[in-house]
């Protein structure tokens, strides 16, 4: 199979996944995003010098706390929050967000089964690099290598250096196309550290990384600049699918509770 076609496979893919969440969240209660996960507002304290320390802690501590950690049980959403009102990471909180995300267990295995299916065609084996458990490994190590150069540098190392927040914020409020809008939009929009809006180039920056990196490791077929921007492309589109995903998800999971 070749990059084209595993691109193709991943769109339709997407396509299908954005059909589904619609389909879900047009039979759940619009009202119901309106008030869920809404923390409750704390008292405002004036810091002192021995109190600075502790009070980042707690920041990222309370970013944590209003993370879902996962959506649909299964994929991490370490840097997805519910916070209402903005408080910024530290550069050790940034730096766990990512980690948390990268080498959670159940993402390393959605990794793994990504790799064992979608990767998979009968002509070239698993990603181009054959058949076997041989060629599995390849690919699931490219796999992992794709998600971790364009997160490390996407969502700590840019954002660190440019002072720019990784997270997701979930708006929560407003008619589906409000909401589907703002979370295709973060994909290229983002608070700085100081809490205003602007221009996401720390993550955009992360998924150039990661689409020119691969070409070190990759089939020989499946380099140059052309798959490279199409790696770029599918990045980009999978961080929507997964922005609407995080926006709709308490929705989602109310309503299949109420199924269930």
């Amino acid at each position: 199979m070749t990059q084209s076609s595993r691109f193709e496979q991943r769109i339709c893919l997407i396509e299908a996944s954005c059909l589904v969440l619609l389909g879900i969240y047009l039979l759940s209660p619009c009202a119901f995003a309106q008030s869920l996960l809404l923390p409750t507002a704390q008292p405002t304290r004036t810091p002192t010098p021995s109190l600075v320390q502790t009070q980042k802690e707690q920041r990222n501590s309370d970013a944590q706390s209003n993370s879902p950690k996962h959506i649909f049980w299964l994929v991490p959403a370490f840097n997805v929050t519910y916070q209402t009102k903005f408080e910024p990471l530290t550069p050790r909180g940034k730096f766990n967000e990512w980690f948390g995300g990268t080498y959670d267990p159940r993402g390393l295995g959605l990794y793994a089964f990504e790799s064992a299916t979608l990767e998979h065609s009968s002509a070239d084996g698993f990603c181009g690099y054959g058949k076997g458990w041989g060629g599995y490994g390849k690919c699931f190590g490219a796999t992992e290598l794709d998600a971790n150069i364009s997160s490390f540098s996407g969502d700590f190392l840019f954002p660190v250096i440019l002072h720019q927040d990784p997270r997701y914020f979930r708006l929560g409020e407003g008619s589906l196309g409000k909401r589907l809008f703002y979370a295709i939009s973060r994909v290229f929009v983002t608070h700085s550290d100081t809490g205003h809006w602007v221009f996401y180039s720390s993550a955009l920056a992360g998924t150039a990384v990661g689409a020119a990196a691969s070409n070190l490791y990759y089939p020989k077929h499946d380099r140059g600049f052309s798959n490279s921007v199409s790696r770029a492309g599918l990045d980009l589109a999978n961080t929507a699918l997964f922005n609407a995903a995080a926006e709709f998800w308490p929705d989602i999971r109310h309503k299949l509770g109420q199924v269930f």
